[in-house]
């Protein structure tokens, strides 16, 4: 399975592109590799401070993933 390199711009869409199916695996390879913190602060930073719009499509990721 392939995902594209998430930067924190695209966090929250990289996660909102998923086919349903690989949610479960992208989140294992999060874990794996680590960087699950990284992207769970950065959706959290759009949440409590983004635009109007990064906090929708941080909203919509976290409950994407099953954390909301």
């Amino acid at each position: 399975m392939k995902y594209e390199t998430i930067t924190e711009t695209k966090v929250a869409h990289s996660v909102l592109g998923l086919d349903e199916k690989d949610v479960a695996a992208f989140v294992w390879d999060r874990v794996k590799d680590r960087s699950l913190s990284k992207l769970m602060a950065d959706l959290n930073r759009d949440m409590l401070s983004g635009t109007e719009r990064e906090r929708q499509d941080a909203e919509r990721a976290l409950s994407r993933l099953g954390f909301l």
